[in-house]
């Protein structure tokens, strides 16, 4: 780095000097600049443009892309309305035939349920906590002879520990064989009563405690010993009958019990399996466990023995095992099975079934329409219909979005292409908005049918006259009644304008296609002219700067030559006068 120190000996300003010197080359450096900033806001603008009518694109895509047919074309899409949503729904997809049906719902199709045919728990006895009957912690009033007492209930007190309290007020309690709880008077001609207003344990609502005609209680819950939280194949899990580890099937789903399964993790895996085609409950009140089918309809639960004999100590099946704990031979239940019943209805009068309250096109003939039956139809329902009709909501909503993407085109183009502004000249980009603006306002006689021009559906111009002098007069607007009574008279001839071989929008998008066409296309043309000027002007600019440094290091270098001979003079006049 070169570090001048200006007029040091001659006294003169050479700095001021040398930058007055650059100062002229530096206006070139400024010039090119300028041009520099000129094409980079050029690029801006196109790009700004092309994204108007790469919008317009997607805009008209969205209609011509009728030609590919199903969910793409808009012109095709159809809604189902029901005249009763609280008899059946519908879906509809674009196959579907436009008219109306009368359907009769006589019947909804339900769900097969296997239960244990007898309880699977054994009857709560006095080990049994009170906790696991889902007794909780708090009071209980007792009354004999209108004395009272209050029984207090701890989390760790068993049903033995309830018994020998009720019998110290002079209340006797047993189970009897289907767990039902009994309290009666120990001594002939005592009046019990149990159960107050001011109770904090649920005793006497949980399992329904009831007066008797003879003056003694009983529950109308049994009482049983497995809950949900029972280690299945513990020996104190409170099963009637030891289940063992291993297998079982329930649908094409089959399921492992080891010895850390409890009933609830268990029921959780059935329900999460969707091949078990099923989920299961479990009863704390009757001590049964419930398998309810996923599927309508009369058909039966698949259940099967494995290694295990879960299943038959639920109750769903009976089996047999060697010595060794093999199975040998098991069947089903299928007096356990309350099947489900499928579905009637009649459509036009003809009665069908389904096993399914979702019944499809192949089920109901109708092609293209899934029902979802909800309930039986009632005398006060009348006749229910199903009415197929044309969907112009997306449609409609497209031809918006066309409307609003050609009217900020033609206005974009009109901006950039004016006097002064960035793309003016650029006559590709006028003839493209011409080419539109006459797409849009001209007659289209080769699509066949009875519209010609785009005002015939109700896209149309304002044009100028005495009491309209705007110049925005080729803004397009959408009459949508107009459209819509266009879509109903003739719904072909519509989407033949618009959308056809040489529909409208068709030939627009062609036209806007080219003009985005990679490599060919205008923008890409322009863009690429652009960039090689900015590339060009860039490297005017590093030139320039390098040329205007080297010239200031070579004038300050002269500068300072200057003031060394300046200084050397100065040092030999001295000596001469010495």
């Amino acid at each position: 780095m070169t570090i001048s120190f200006s007029g040091l000996v001659s006294g003169l300003d050479t700095s001021s000097w040398v930058e007055a010197m650059l100062s002229v080359r530096q206006e070139k450096v400024t010039g090119y600049e300028s041009d520099l900033k000129a094409l980079q806001t050029t690029k801006t603008t196109l790009n700004d443009t092309r994204s108007v009518f790469s919008t317009l694109r997607s805009a008209l895509e969205k209609l011509t892309d009728a030609k590919f047919g199903g969910s793409f074309d808009l012109f095709a899409q159809n809604t189902a309305t029901s005249s009763n949503e609280d008899v059946f729904t519908a879906t509809v997809t674009s196959s579907a035939s436009r008219q109306n049906y009368e359907i009769n719902v006589q019947q909804l199709a339900t769900y097969t349920t296997a239960a244990s045919k007898e309880a699977a728990s054994a009857v709560a006895d006095d080990e049994t906590l009170l906790s696991n009957l889902g007794i909780t912690n708090g009071t209980l009033t007792t009354y004999v002879n209108g004395e009272k007492r209050t029984i207090n209930i701890e989390s760790d007190d068993t049903l033995g520990d309830l018994k020998s309290q009720l019998a110290g007020f002079g209340i006797k309690a047993e189970v009897d064989d289907t767990g039902v709880l009994h309290l009666s008077a120990q001594n002939e001609g005592d009046t019990i009563n149990v159960g107050a207003t001011t109770d904090s344990s649920n005793f006497s609502s949980l399992i329904g405690l009831t007066q008797q005609e003879d003056g003694s209680y009983a529950s109308s819950n049994s009482l049983y010993k497995a809950t949900v939280a029972s280690v299945l194949t513990s020996e104190d899990s409170g099963f009637n009958q030891q289940i063992t580890a291993g297998t079982f099937t329930i649908g094409d789903a089959t399921f492992t019990i080891d010895e850390n399964t409890t009933l609830s993790s268990l029921i959780s895996e059935i329900n999460s399996n969707e091949d078990a085609q099923a989920y299961a409950s479990w009863d704390d009140t009757t001590g049964r466990l419930t398998i309810t089918s996923t599927a309508e309809g009369a058909s039966y639960i698949n259940i099967e023995a494995g290694t295990s004999n879960f299943t038959d100590v639920m109750g769903l099946t009976t089996s047999e095992w060697d010595d060794e704990g093999n199975l040998v031979s098991s069947r089903m239940y299928t007096d356990a099975q309350q099947l489900g019943q499928n579905a009637i209805f009649t459509i036009n009068g003809t009665t069908m079934t389904s096993t399914s309250n979702t019944v499809t096109s192949d089920i109901s003939r109708i092609e293209g329409v899934t029902l979802t039956l909800n309930r039986a139809n009632t005398e006060e329902d009348g006749k229910t219909t199903l009415n197929i009709t044309q969907d112009t909501t997306q449609l409609v909503e497209a031809v918006n979005e066309f409307i609003t993407a050609y009217n900020d085109a033609i206005a974009k183009v009109e901006e950039v292409t004016a006097s002064g502004a960035d793309l003016h000249g650029e006559t590709t980009l006028t003839s493209l908005k011409n080419t539109l603006r006459t797409y849009a306002n001209g007659s289209n006689t080769t699509n066949g049918g009875i519209y010609r021009l785009l005002s015939d559906i109700g896209i149309s111009t304002s044009a100028a006259d005495g009491n309209n002098l705007s110049t925005d007069t080729y803004t397009l607007s959408l009459d949508e009644d107009k459209f819509l009574e266009a879509l109903q008279e003739n719904p072909d001839s519509v989407k033949s304008l618009l959308a056809g071989d040489n529909g409208i929008f068709s030939m627009m998008e062609s036209a806007v296609e080219q003009s985005l066409s990679a490599t060919t296309g205008f923008f890409d043309v322009k863009t690429s002219t652009l960039d090689s000027q900015i590339s060009r002007m860039e490297e005017k600019i590093t030139k320039e700067n390098s040329s205007i440094e080297a010239y200031r290091t070579k004038l300050e270098n002269q500068f300072y030559q200057m003031e060394m001979a300046i200084a050397q003079m100065q040092q030999n006049y001295s000596s001469f006068l010495s």
